[in-house]
Formats: C-alpha cells, structure tokens, sequence
C-alpha cells in the first residue's frame, strides 16, 4: 500500500514577511515532551538556518506545557497546596512579624515534679557519715587522749545494706530512713548508763540518694549531689563546668520517671520556668546539636547552614547561601516552612485551626514574604530563624522560557536572527 504523504505544518514565528517562503516546513511527528537534538553548528544557508529555528520556536510551546526542572515546588504548587488545606499559609506583615517573629521556645517545664524525690535529709543506703560523740566528764569512754573530757570523732561511716552502722559501745543500729537529730538521739540513747552524760553529733558527707547525674558535653561529668535547698538546672550544669559548647548549640535533655523533655541551653538560661529543680535519680544530657537550616530554589549556593547565633534572622539566611539569584528569584515567592504548636498561633490571633492537619509536631504552617515590597525587607530582618526550619525561594515565571531557550542552545542567537539576515 502507498505510504501516506508526509504532514506538512505551518510554523509561524517573529520573523519579517519578507521571509515567508521559508516559515513552511516538514515538521517531524516527535512524542509528547521530547526535545530534539540540537543540529550541527556549521554553516548553512540562510534559509536553512531560519527553517531550523522555526521548527525549534514552533517546538516551545508544546514544551512549556510539559514542565521543566524545578528546585522545589512552584509558587503556584505553593498556593494550590494551601487552597487544599495541606497546611496553614500566613502573609507575613507587621502583626505576624510581632506576634510570630520570635522563634517558638521549648518547654521542659511540664515535667511532673514527684515530691518523693525531692532532696532529703533522712539517711539512705550507701551514704557516707561523719560522727563526733562527746561526753561531759573526764575519764569516759569517749575522753580525749589525756583522759579529760572531750569527744571522739568516727569519719567516713557507711551506712550497710541492710540500712545499719555500728559503732564502739553504741552497738549496731539501724539508721536509714532516719534524719541526723534522729540518728543522734539513737546514739544517745544507746549509750545511758555507759557514758557520761553522752551528746552525738552526725552529718551526712555523702549522699548517694540525693544524686542526679549530669553527662555529655559538660566539664565534669558524673554524678551531683543536690543539695537540701534544691538546685536550679542551671545551677547544677554551671557546677560542673557548664557546657563545652555554645548555649544555642547545646540540647540538653532531662529523663525523669521514664519521661523525658528537651530544650536549647539557651532556652533554659533565658526562660525561667525552663530552670526546674532537679529530683533524685534525674539524668541530665548535654550535647552538642547547632541548630541548622535548609534552603532551596533560587539562591546562590543551596543547601543546609548552621544557625550562628541566637538570634538568626531570615534575611541573614538568604545571605548566607549567597542571596536571591537575581535572574532567577520571584521576590514575591519566599517561603518559611516550619511546624507551629496551636497554642502558639492560637495566641497570635490565627482563626480556624481545627481545619488544617495537626501532627505531633504541630500544624504544618508555611510564611509566606513578598520582598518586592520594600517593608518585607524590615520584617525579614526581625523574623527569626529556629532549627529545622525550610525556606525556598521560587523561580520567577520567566525562568521557564530561559530554561526552554537553553535547550535548544539558542538564547540571544535567536533574537538576532533578522539582523543576521539582513547582512
């Protein structure tokens, strides 16, 4: 059977009328999205030459269609998102700034405090006594070397097992579970009849039950002892040399009772109902963990970045990766994304929460900056970065027909074509 006759298309273009007859030519039936190759750079007739970019400026329609690589999601995919409810979108002005601007804090403060582990000062297991018993007249038991009156001192006494200590002519007692004063009057106690007119005075060198133990990044890691007035978190790490690194950089994680809270150093030094006493058998980690970054899309250098202070602003972000790329950036496409707590937006006067997901996390909540606006430079200055946060900065719209134009190795070349006619 006879071949059909070969499709013959129309291409139009911008180029003058003069050149009609060659905007005519066999288009090459191609798959949907397929770029050709790129024909070969020698010399051809003038004709030949316009025939091959017309098929190629006919071509760039059909692939604008098709998309073309992306650093992260479009504008639009943006706003469709939100339409969608995929997440709460917030116009960043003034008010936002005020309200939200500060990074969100975290709180250890919900820890139960468990009043069976407050510091005590009854005698448990494994504490260490010291002990001085005096008597009134020469001659005792207890008498100095000399025979006079005095008292005798019994250093490092550990208390058993079985929660007891035994001392000459006091005879084995039990101790654990009781206060000094208490311990004492058992001493004396003991000795009526055999001591003249016997006094006791204890204290506790040690106490292994009053102990919280403080490790990681720190001076001097290991077990603390806390005191009978309490000790403040912040206390307890400055004791034992404080961290080895930055506040802002430094997590410090507390396990109490088989749970467990986290917050930055520095949200424990600067926020006061972070700085909770510590409890018996409280572990305390301290480790270093600089808070960091990611940012995507139109930007000099992508990638993830440390947060270098603490209080990292947005528009010192952007600088860090070498700033918008100025051929590339929608100004009006920059985008914050973090998870906010309900709480937090709740307080900051954000209407219809119960509409968007919430994870543990919080609700997925994405800022959005229009920096072609010269007050959004300001509100970048004071909106301030938190670890984990995502900023993507889109493609202005005309990037696509550039990102077309490159593929075909064409560029300025095609906007010349006339004048390279004409001569």
């Amino acid at each position: 059977m006879p071949l059909d006759p070969p499709v013959t298309k129309t291409v139009r273009t911008a180029f003058p009328m003069s050149l009609a007859p060659f905007q005519t030519a066999k288009a090459p039936t191609m798959p949907a999205c397929t770029v050709p190759r790129n024909p070969s750079r020698r010399a051809a007739p003038v004709a030949a030459r316009l025939t091959r970019r017309s098929l190629l400026l006919g071509s760039l329609a059909a692939l604008s269609a098709c998309g073309l690589p992306q650093q992260g999601p479009t504008t639009a995919a943006v706003l469709q998102s939100a339409e969608d409810r995929a997440f709460l979108l917030i116009d960043v002005d003034d008010a936002v700034t005020r309200k939200l601007g500060e990074p969100p804090v975290a709180s250890v403060s919900g820890l139960a405090l468990d009043p069976s582990a407050a510091p005590s000062d009854s005698v448990g297991i494994g504490d260490v006594l010291n002990i001085r018993i005096l008597e009134a007249g020469a001659g005792g038991l207890f008498a100095t070397s000399n025979g006079g009156a005095g008292g005798t001192d019994f250093q490092d006494v550990t208390v058993g097992r079985n929660g007891r200590i035994a001392l000459p002519y006091v005879g084995e007692i039990e101790v654990a579970g009781r206060t000094p004063s208490q311990i004492e009057a058992l001493i004396v106690e003991n000795l009526q009849g055999k001591a003249i007119e016997p006094q006791a005075l204890v204290r506790i060198a040690m106490s292994r039950g009053n102990r919280a133990v403080i490790t990681g990044t720190v001076g001097s890691p290991g077990p603390f002892e806390l005191s009978l007035s309490g000790d403040r978190l912040s206390a307890a790490i400055a004791t034992v040399g404080g961290s080895d690194h930055p506040a802002h950089e430094t997590t410090v994680t507390i396990l109490r009772n088989n749970r467990q809270a986290r917050a930055r150093l520095s949200e424990i030094l600067l926020q006061p109902e972070n700085d909770i006493p510590l409890q018996r058998d409280d572990l305390v980690v301290l480790a270093h963990e600089p808070p960091r970054y990611t940012l995507t899309g139109a930007v000099g250098q992508p990638g993830t970045y440390r947060i270098e202070t603490p209080r990292y602003s947005l528009l010192e972000a952007i600088a860090a990766a070498g700033g918008a790329s100025d051929d590339r950036a929608n100004p009006a496409g920059l985008f914050l994304f973090r998870h906010e707590m309900p709480r937090r937006l709740s307080g900051a006067g954000i209407p219809h929460l119960d509409t968007y997901p919430v994870t543990e996390k919080g609700i997925p909540t994405v800022y959005r900056f229009d920096m072609s606006r010269p007050e959004t430079q300001f509100r970048a200055q004071r909106f301030l970065l938190t670890d984990g946060d995502a900023l993507l900065v889109t493609n202005a719209a005309t990037i696509s027909l550039g990102k077309l134009l490159s593929l075909f190795d064409l560029g300025a070349d095609v906007v010349n074509t006339a004048q390279s006619v004409s001569e």
